[in-house]
């Protein structure tokens, strides 16, 4: 990475606070981290007391299983129907799931004119393991780095590649290229999984006022893991500009993901193709 690339991404415009990740976390640290996971969790958990809402996930094992697996890193990308998708969407783990897997429960990049605009913001987002993401400034930012060094540490990274919530009725968006980076840049290739979110608009309005809804099913879908890891070597050998190669795994994130928008029914079918006739893949 040149020197001026290099040095934006260690200037994170717009975004007021000091860094709030340690180097190397204290034992302290990491248990103000696990309180504040742990509380989010049980909060979160109360949407779906019984009788209040109901939340079903499909295919868990797969999700869990990759869990278990601390040798290689894992990339979730989902669809993004409500401000709080994350961390609702993770009350499919029960809490003794949880805890077990504390150490590997995902960081998750988030929006930093929403969550960190105040230094107690800023404090308990990070703990809760969400990283600055400054709109606007690309994919060479220090989020992205760090998200990359944890991949790098074989953690769980989750994104929202869509970049904003976006309604069910709209038409798919195209998805940003952070995440072209992040599969791109980690040194060992990281498994990608797909996951689709049904109806999580019920239980949390798009629109302000915002106040939790009740009597609604969501539903969770999570697709099946794969790695780019043949893609890559494939098109490192075209003589392809970094950015023509993000944006080519960048769409076929994408297209797996809204392939399994249809397969759910969320999606008509053909969406995923359509966008790529919008938005032309490079040739190679």
């Amino acid at each position: 990475m040149s020197g001026t690339m290099r040095d934006k991404t260690n200037d994170m415009q717009g975004f007021r606070f000091s860094w709030p990740f340690p180097k190397k976390p204290s034992l302290f640290y990491r248990i103000k981290s696990y309180m504040t996971m742990s509380l989010v969790t049980s909060v979160s958990k109360i949407m779906f007391i019984r009788g209040s809402n109901k939340l079903i996930c499909h295919n868990k094992e797969t999700f869990v299983k990759l869990l278990k697996n601390e040798s290689q890193p894992l990339i979730t990308v989902s669809n993004h129907r409500s401000n709080i998708d994350d961390p609702l969407m993770w009350c499919i783990l029960k809490f003794r799931e949880f805890w077990r897997y504390k150490d590997r429960h995902r960081y998750t990049l988030a929006a930093h004119n929403i969550c960190f605009t105040k230094q107690f913001h800023t404090t308990m987002f990070s703990l809760g393991r969400c990283v600055p993401c400054v709109r606007g400034e690309g994919v060479y930012q220090k989020g992205m780095d760090f998200c990359v060094d944890m991949l790098n540490d074989n953690k769980w990274v989750h994104i929202f590649p869509e970049g904003k919530v976006c309604v069910a009725a709209e038409e798919p968006l195209r998805f940003k290229w952070g995440i072209g980076r992040l599969v791109m840049d980690a040194k060992t290739d990281p498994i990608i999984l797909p996951v689709w979110c049904k109806r999580m608009e019920d239980v949390w309005p798009i629109h302000p006022p915002y106040y939790p809804k009740f009597g609604n099913t969501v539903e969770v879908y999570i697709g099946e893991p794969f790695s780019l890891s043949d893609l890559k070597k494939k098109i490192s050998s075209k003589g392809l500009s970094t950015e023509q190669m993000r944006k080519i795994i960048t769409d076929e994130v994408q297209t797996r993901m809204y392939q399994l928008g249809e397969k759910v029914n969320d999606l008509p079918k053909g969406s995923a193709q359509a966008i790529l006739r919008k938005n032309p893949p490079i040739e190679y």
